[in-house]
């Protein structure tokens, strides 16, 4: 009887081991071709296709396996129309083939938008339309009026914009506000030592006030860098409580000098007289 049972166990160890085995060369076979499927560890680089148009970019990508997919488009008056501007993922990333690289492409003619009737609101409230609509405020003009600071008209190029005026973004739009009572004209002229000229920009047009001359010194040598620039003088110069006509003229000077923004920065520092 015990022989019986003892026969009976090696069968039983025998299926045992040979499901084992046969599991493991299942398992073997399953994950090789899993592995292969799925290119485990295999990347390729993602090519810079910025400065291309759509048409020069898909061979590079074809080539490299990938695809590519327009998801938005800007305006750029200085590079090509349909050039790619930017893309994700970005160039020299590692994906696996047949991966969507995600372009920003350059408009072929500049997004344009309708203008609004913006007449007879406030100034602030003109200001944050003109920004939703991709507009830029420019000159400051004043008319007469009885209320002063009035929204009264628009010009672009100098000439009056109507209602409904299909207008291309990026445009610069000057203001014509109302002029007040005779007399009352003085506004304050604010402090704009220490800040950027986009800062300053700002402060010079919430002033009611205009931007004169940029005058950047030698260490300002590109566009980019008259962005990051910072006022070291200005003219008029900055007395507390000093009033100047609405509307007059600001002229900057704006420097990337460590020195001489150090030197600002101390006198900012300095308590008021």
């Amino acid at each position: 009887m015990s022989f019986f049972k003892k026969g009976h166990l090696l069968i039983l160890l025998a299926n045992l081991a040979a499901a084992a085995v046969l599991l493991f060369v299942i398992g073997y076979i399953v994950l090789n071709r899993l592995d292969k499927y799925t290119r485990h560890g295999f990347s390729i680089e993602v090519p810079d296709l910025r400065g291309m148009t759509l048409a020069e970019a898909r061979p590079l990508v074809e080539k490299a396996q990938l695809n590519i997919d327009v998801i938005d488009s800007v305006y750029s008056p200085n590079a090509r129309p349909g050039a790619i501007m930017d893309q994700f993922p970005k160039p020299q990333a590692r994906v696996k083939n047949n991966r969507v690289i995600q372009l920003t492409t350059n408009a072929v003619a500049p997004e344009k938008v309708t203008f609004p009737d913006l007449r007879n609101s406030a100034f602030r409230q003109a200001l944050q339309r003109l920004a939703v609509l991709g507009l830029k405020p420019g000159r400051l003009e004043f008319a007469p009026s009885s209320f002063r600071n009035l929204v009264l008209d628009f010009k672009l190029d100098n000439q009056i914009i109507e209602p409904g005026t299909e207008i291309e973004k990026g445009k610069t739009v000057d203001i014509v506000l109302g002029a007040g009572t005779p007399g009352n004209d003085q506004v304050y002229l604010p402090e704009l030592l220490g800040r950027t000229l986009q800062d300053a920009r700002s402060q010079i047009l919430l002033a009611y006030l205009n931007l004169g001359q940029v005058l950047p010194d030698e260490s300002v040598k590109t566009t980019e860098d008259l962005e990051k620039a910072v006022v070291y003088a200005q003219k008029p110069e900055y007395i507390d409580k000093l009033t100047v006509p609405q509307g007059s003229f600001v002229t900057l000077h704006v420097t990337l000098d460590e020195q001489k923004i150090a030197t600002v920065d101390s006198l900012l520092t300095l308590p008021k007289k």
